[in-house]
């Protein structure tokens, strides 16, 4: 047996090993399309990312949304020291450095619609309405009003001539009927007037620029920080979630896959990739070598 019979076993081994493993690389992202001849399609047609691009792009959502990104996981980012610190400090600096330009009316107005932010306001003037209405009823005005009603007219009559005339009953007679016209008022009107007073002061708030708003009320901007980071934190931690499921982090993400196109996941997955494939295209020669060696060698 020459030299060039010896050789060719491992040699041709090699070769099919390698041309075998080639294909099968190859086959992953190859043909783009299925091939029909007639009504029939080859098998293993189109190659394996196009035809499971869907299964693949809905694998990739549920791994990323249940388990790469979940919503605590998101909240924890945000959490995070560094960058809440950021987001805290950048808000209380702007919030504290705004011009006259921003009034609180336009900063609500910037997240919200027009609509929305006439909504808000009207359920915060109910609000605000309803608990000053609540405060003066448990004050029970008329009961104070006949009250101190009765005491200034003792001290007025205190010391003259009519102290004999107007006694004790006298006077409650008097106070007890303007204490309960009182209630009657308030429980009549009082709605509508604190309501009136309500809306006027909200449309001068409103309309005030934020730092004169900040100043009025003697807010540092520390204290302020304080204050966002407070209202930042349990924002994050009551109502992040919601939104992030809303959101759907495994829907986008399975729709980017299959938007995209198999040219894009093929350099995708090469990027990544390459040298482990190529490996294994040379470990397809490695391996006919081998079994060449072998059959040569157990002949």
């Amino acid at each position: 047996m020459n030299l060039i019979q010896i050789a060719a076993g491992p040699v041709i081994g090699a070769i099919i090993g390698y041309v075998t493993n080639y294909i099968a690389v190859k086959m992953l992202f190859r043909p783009i399309n299925p091939v029909k001849i007639g009504n029939w399609t080859l098998p293993f047609t189109p190659g394996i990312f196009p035809k499971r691009k869907g299964q693949l792009a809905k694998a990739l959502g549920n791994a990323v949304g249940d388990n790469l990104l979940t919503s605590k996981d998101v909240e924890n980012m945000f959490l995070s020291e560094n960058i809440k610190n950021t987001i805290v400090q950048e808000i209380g600096s702007s919030l504290y450095e705004m011009d006259e330009r921003h009034t609180l009316k336009n900063i609500f107005t910037g997240f919200v619609s027009q609509d929305a932010y006439q909504v808000l306001r009207e359920q915060a003037e109910d609000i605000i309405c309803s608990k000053i209405m609540s405060g003066v009823s448990r004050m029970d005005v008329g009961t104070i009003i006949a009250r101190e009603g009765r005491r200034a007219i003792k001290e007025k009559v205190h010391g003259t001539m009519l102290a004999l005339m107007v006694n004790d009953q006298l006077i409650a007679s008097v106070a007890a009927p303007i204490g309960a016209k009182v209630d009657a008022y308030i429980q009549e009107n009082g709605q509508d007037t604190i309501r009136s007073i309500v809306r006027e002061e909200l449309a001068v708030l409103e309309n005030q620029p934020v730092a004169t708003f900040m100043q009025k009320i003697e807010i540092e901007e520390k204290h302020l920080t304080s204050m966002v980071d407070r209202i930042y934190s349990v924002f994050v931690q009551k109502k992040l979630g919601g939104y992030i499921q809303q959101f759907d982090i495994a829907g986008v993400v399975e729709k980017k896959v299959n938007d995209m196109d198999v040219l894009e996941i093929e350099r995708l997955v090469l990027s990544v990739m390459k040298n482990e494939l190529n490996a294994v295209v040379n470990l397809g020669a490695l391996i006919g070598f081998v079994i060449g060696l072998l059959n040569l060698l157990l002949k």
